[in-house]
């Protein structure tokens, strides 16, 4: 009985207390969404309509089907904050200490960037890096990055996140094998998505074929030609991507 009494007296007091103090109550609403859970309620039917539509080799159709899933369910979710890891310190930081609206792309070991897409994403964050976070997001363990070692500049935040050791593991395995890799997250500085894309992927021959003859003329993995004309495609690319960013700020 006593304990009964005292614990009347307590909500008593703690209404008491939240009707002088006014103690806001944050709640989800209908407007606002996490992306883990707008993903995980649309991403099994939209597989099996894109392998339908794959099978078909109906490219219109899987393009139709991404771009309805970005536009019509995971724009303006909230991506989820979770643990992440600097490839620098290697210490353990959560997403939610960029402040700044962001460009964030995920990848892995075995799809890096190559030499021209880094060089642009350089020079892209040099330029707009003072109003913008541009991260690259490795679904990998840091010995495989440091044996990789790729030529990111300070203006560019390079982390990773090892699935196997990572608490949020759930939250992770959503956002990874959603929507496939690479992908390209734009957000604001709430982290509110504003757009999402695979990027681009420049496709050179090392055979002078007529199917190539765009390009001005057939370019080799390892020739000048190659770097000028790639760079030149994830340049702007990037440029579109930040144009969306700014004009959302």
């Amino acid at each position: 009985m006593r304990y009964i009494i005292v614990f009347f007296i307590f909500i008593q007091t703690f209404e008491a207390f939240s009707q002088e103090n006014e103690i806001p109550i944050n709640l989800p609403t209908e407007d606002f969404r996490f992306f883990s859970d707008a993903i995980a309620r649309n991403i099994t039917l939209y597989r099996v309509n894109s392998q339908v539509a794959t099978e078909k080799k109906d490219i219109e159709r899987t393009t139709f089907l991404y771009d309805s899933l970005v536009n019509n369910v995971l724009k303006g979710t909230h991506f989820d904050n979770f643990v992440v890891n600097d490839f620098n310190s290697a210490k353990p930081i959560y997403l939610e200490t960029f402040k700044k609206p962001i460009y964030l792309k995920t990848t892995s070991n075995w799809c890096e960037p190559n030499d021209s897409e880094i060089q642009a994403l350089n020079d892209i964050a040099k330029e707009f890096g003072d109003v913008i976070d541009f991260i690259v997001l490795y679904w990998d363990t840091r010995a495989t990055l440091e044996a990789a070692k790729k030529p990111y500049t300070k203006n560019i935040n390079v982390l990773y996140v090892d699935e196997l050791e990572n608490y949020n593991s759930t939250i992770i395995h959503t956002i990874k094998h959603s929507l496939g890799i690479p992908s390209i997250f734009l957000m604001d500085n709430q982290r509110n998505i504003i757009g999402i894309n695979k990027g681009v992927s420049p496709v050179f021959t090392s055979q002078p074929t007529s199917d190539y003859l765009g390009f001005g003329k057939y370019n080799p993995p390892s020739s000048k030609e190659h770097f000028i004309n790639s760079y030149n495609v994830y340049f702007e690319a990037l440029v579109k991507d930040v144009n969306t960013i700014l004009q959302n700020i």
